[in-house]
């Protein structure tokens, strides 16, 4: 099969990523789960014309350079479906990942995640952290807050991604959009460029060191709306992350600012539906005084106790859970194998109540 082909079965399969590595036949993720397909394992110089056939000519020029250090970059093949693929080395040979990115934007109501969201997206300023692990939803669940800026405000919204993942057309807003490796060297470079050229909100695809992290939230403390992303599990360790990257001395005033910018932190699991379905498990915390308070004295346990409260739309993932089981969308099984506490989960599931949410 070309490599063609294949992108077009996995997006015929509903798959997530197709994965090509050297001795392996290709691979699928389907609802989370990796499928083998039933073909020869692939030679060292398939997976390299793989690559020639898609890559760009920074890869192409030097594929051994290139999977050694690691690199990221998108691929169009339209109508179809856009594709963001990371080269990697394995024992030498070349592999490779494509996450599928489907045409077309969804809603927020589409995506099935909670009114919160749209409370949060619409506070068109201060700064707002999405975080989750690989493969969670991060990218389409801040594609989705863009696109309902972008449907109800006359805004500039500039999104800085490595690679960009989703095309914005402009529909009330003007959006740009600046891939790290083509339109700038890095993440910090496209933000301090960024500054200058007057945007209302302002994606980073990843806040990944303390330069990136102090211009988000100079850009956030300044009056902008900075939506970033974060590799990290749950909301207080999102807060966690972010101040760990900032160098010592300049701990304080970055709690100061983070305090007083942040207006939520949106963190996402995936689940399986009863229908078959992706379906979101969200935990969200909502920034005010008290959430305020817990950052600037280095309480972070005590904001994930916060959380727990329910107020303004907050909830843990296990709290949100609840409600997807209760509410017949997930099975108690599903429910269980992506829960943060099993046991008061599970407790909870039985006893309704026992879980906290408002």
């Amino acid at each position: 099969m070309t490599i063609d082909q294949l992108l077009k079965f996995a997006v015929d399969q509903g798959a997530s990523d197709l994965h090509l590595q050297t001795g392996s036949p290709p691979m699928l993720r389907i609802l989370g789960q990796i499928r083998e397909l039933e073909v020869p394992p692939l030679t060292d110089e398939q997976v390299r014309q793989a690559i020639r056939a898609i890559g760009p000519r920074a890869i192409i020029d030097d594929i051994d350079k290139a999977m050694a250090q690691g690199h990221d970059f998108s691929y169009s093949f339209p109508p179809m479906a856009r594709f963001r693929g990371n080269l990697y080395s394995h024992l030498g040979s070349p592999g490779l990942v494509l996450r599928v990115i489907l045409p077309g934007i969804r809603t927020v109501e589409d995506l099935h995640l909670p009114p919160v969201i749209r409370e949060i997206a619409q506070a068109r300023r201060g700064l707002t952290l999405m975080s989750g692990t690989t493969g969670s939803g991060k990218s389409t669940t801040l594609a989705a807050i863009v696109d309902l800026l972008n449907s109800n405000y006359h805004l500039k919204i500039l999104t800085i991604e490595d690679p960009v993942e989703y095309e914005h057309v402009n529909k009330k807003s003007l959006v740009s959009h600046v891939e790290v490796g083509n339109d700038t060297p890095t993440f910090e470079h496209g933000l301090r460029q960024a500054m200058r050229q007057a945007p209302d909100v302002i994606l980073v695809g990843e806040l990944r060191d303390a330069e990136s992290v102090q211009m988000a939230l100079r850009a956030a403390d300044t009056g902008h709306q900075v939506l970033a992303t974060v590799h990290s599990s749950n909301a207080a360790q999102t807060i966690e992350r972010i101040l760990a990257m900032v160098p010592p001395s300049e701990l304080a005033i970055a709690r100061e600012q983070l305090a007083a910018a942040l207006v939520g932190i949106i963190s996402q699991r995936l689940t399986v539906s009863k229908s078959g379905q992706r379906w979101p498990v969200v935990e969200v915390l909502r920034c005010d005084s008290v959430t305020a308070k817990y950052i600037l004295e280095g309480r972070i346990a005590d904001i994930a106790d916060y959380i727990t409260t329910g107020q303004r739309g907050m909830q843990t993932f296990d709290t949100h859970l609840l409600q997807l089981y209760q509410g017949g969308i997930v099975s108690g099984t599903q429910a269980l194998s992506v829960a943060t506490n099993v046991e008061a989960l599970a407790l909870a599931m039985r006893s309704p109540g026992m879980i906290k949410a408002d």
